[in-house]
């Protein structure tokens, strides 16, 4: 049976909250630290004969890409999986979204069968690994959930956030201008090549070598992928990102996407960056009988409302007076007090407020400070740096679980 978005959306999330070790206030449930860049999409011709969708058309179209780990602890390195958050800015002033990650299949079907995974994922306080027992069971009774396990285990590190095919897990219907629809999986693959490396190797790098090695690219030049359609057949089951569709499918390519620089939230003006899977345009449909897909957007909506404060801090930010301002502060403080809100020093104990008295002022600079990228990336740099000092003097380290891998 299917239900509404915010089925057990609440329960969802504290899952993901569970796995990363706690909630950190003003960070995604998952994914939590990543870094976004501006590029351009352009699609093949045989795209519109297969969508009539805006961004099928063959004309260019703005885009943002989203580049994370995959734990909801921002202060933990990439790990085995990362992922690709991809929003394009439609002609009529709509956007779209599409996200993906680098494991080909989700490790549950249902919304049950993703709280069934945590409580069996969940940590023993004594050892600090989960109990294999446990484990064993639900892949038993879920064996899509027990391959995911073996896929989690065998998956090598990334080299690069450029050699990497990132898949958006979900099947979608592509509906062309004639109404003939056809259902398909994405696929991002790089035109640079996928490459690998064990995940002690990446271990040894420091936390932001993954960005900082896409940034050198991106100053040689654009870094493309393609964008593939794996095409199903009758029979593939389109209703489950849990099942891996058959060897051989006929895949096309339907585009070419070009990163071609850093962008922050607020510079592209969308400070709150939501990515929702099921946020689809004219030509491309969901599932409804997908029960994870319905159910990822109320999460995602739950999320963004615990880590921005929901509609009442808008309303706050909206009637507040401003606590800094451009006049009083120069661009490189306030652009510093940002991101310090955004990657907090330490983890909140579970008896403190999400945010504290001065982030709450710091965040009400952001209604009336202007911002420079390039200063920002200076004070980013700096705030890192005050960030892994303190990490060394005695923060709690957290290992990334499969749910935020797996839950974009």
């Amino acid at each position: 049976m299917n239900h509404g978005q915010f089925y057990k959306a609440d329960a969802l999330v504290a899952a993901v909250h569970r796995d990363a070790g706690g909630i950190f206030a003003g960070f995604r449930a998952a994914h939590a630290y990543g870094r976004i860049y501006a590029g351009t999409f352009v699609a093949t011709p045989v795209a519109k004969t297969l969508s009539r969708a805006a961004h099928f058309q063959g004309t260019r179209v703005p885009v943002t890409t989203r580049l994370s780990g995959a734990s909801g602890d921002p202060t933990k390195e990439p790990s085995n999986v990362v992922a690709m958050a991809t929003k394009f800015y439609l002609p009529d002033g709509t956007v779209t979204d599409l996200i993906g990650i680098t494991l080909p299949v989700f490790f549950a079907r249902t919304p049950e069968e993703f709280l069934a995974f945590t409580d069996a994922h969940t940590a023993d306080p004594a050892t600090g690994e989960p109990d294999v027992a446990k484990l064993k069971a639900f892949a038993a009774a879920h064996p899509n959930g027990g391959r995911f396990l073996l896929l989690m285990q065998k998956q090598p590190a990334v080299v690069s956030f450029a050699q990497v095919s990132y898949r958006p897990l979900h099947a979608y219907r592509f509906v062309n201008a004639a109404g003939v629809g056809r259902w398909a999986r994405y696929h991002w693959e790089p035109e640079a090549g996928v490459a690998s490396q064990p995940v002690e190797e990446l271990a040894k790098q420091p936390r932001d070598y993954l960005y900082d090695e896409f940034e050198r690219r991106l100053h040689r030049g654009p870094v493309v992928f393609r964008l593939e359609l794996e095409l199903a057949q009758e029979g593939d089951p389109v209703d489950d990102p849990s099942a891996i569709w058959p060897n051989g499918r006929e895949r096309v390519v339907v585009g070419r996407l070009e990163l071609l620089r850093p962008i922050t939230e607020v510079e592209n003006g969308d400070p709150e960056m939501m990515h929702d899977p099921t946020a689809v345009t004219d030509g491309i449909e969901v599932s409804p009988d997908d029960q994870i897909i319905a159910a990822r957007r109320g999460a995602y909506l739950v999320s963004l409302a615990q880590r921005t404060g929901g509609w009442q801090r808008r309303g706050e930010l909206a009637t507040a007076p401003p606590i800094l301002t451009a006049t009083t502060v120069s661009k490189e403080w306030t652009c510093l007090r940002f991101i310090s809100t955004r990657l907090p020093l330490r983890r909140p104990s579970s008896s403190s407020p999400r945010s504290s008295t001065s982030d709450r002022a710091a965040r009400r600079s952001l209604a009336t400070a202007p911002t420079s990228s390039s200063r920002c990336i200076t004070a980013a740099l700096l705030t890192r740096t005050s960030r892994k000092g303190r990490a060394a003097s005695g923060s709690a380290s957290i290992t990334t679980g499969p749910i935020a891998a797996a839950w974009s």
